[in-house]
């Protein structure tokens, strides 16, 4: 019946109140989606068409799960291009986050490392110099924008990104399958 399907739906909390935008009824279904996902210590891939809202649907959930089970960092690995994008879509959605970008000589980013933060924000092309440095903290959540960057499996970037340590993993790409299923593979074996 309708009743018992109802039941068998994984009860969602609401966005956070904090949060400094409004969702669209989209982006409230895929927050939904994720926070079912982490409560349930999944990871998943979030794709849809650029623009329509990813990295706001991740901060909600970052914002949510700080709220709900306290401080733990989070790291996001996205292209060099975006990394300060990040930052500023944090500071004006969830200025309550703490964030910091990993920059500068492998020096400056073991001490930026060490910080007390909500989220670390690094590239690609850092991610496979730091994927020891990060190997040894726990993270909340490894977040992967424009996650084709790791289509090839068998790369130092997509080696480094499976090694970090974290309760829940999640892939966002606007392209999951470029040229062929092995891509997307290399995306769900991050993920899992």
């Amino acid at each position: 019946s309708g009743d018992s399907a109802s039941r068998l739906e994984a009860p969602t909390d609401p966005c956070p109140e904090e949060l400094a935008a409004t969702l669209r009824p989209y982006q409230v279904r895929g927050f939904e989606w994720l926070q079912a996902l982490y409560k349930l210590h999944l990871g998943g891939v979030l794709a849809d068409d650029m623009g329509l809202g990813k990295t706001l649907q991740m901060i909600a959930l970052m914002l949510y799960a700080t709220q709900r089970d306290g401080r733990m960092p989070s790291l996001v690995v996205a292209p060099t291009t975006l990394t300060y994008n990040w930052l500023s879509e944090l500071n004006k959605f969830a200025p309550q986050l703490r964030a910091l970008v990993l920059d500068g000589t492998r020096v400056k980013r073991q001490e930026l490392i060490e910080h007390d933060v909500d989220v670390l924000i690094t590239s690609y092309p850092l991610i496979r110099r730091d994927g020891e440095l990060l190997g040894e903290f726990k993270f909340r959540f490894c977040i992967l924008d424009e996650a084709q960057n790791i289509k090839n499996a068998q790369s130092v970037g997509a080696e480094a990104v499976r090694q970090i340590d974290a309760l829940s993993r999640f892939a966002l790409t606007g392209t999951p399958m470029e040229n062929h299923p092995g891509e997307l593979w290399s995306i769900f074996n991050f993920v899992m």
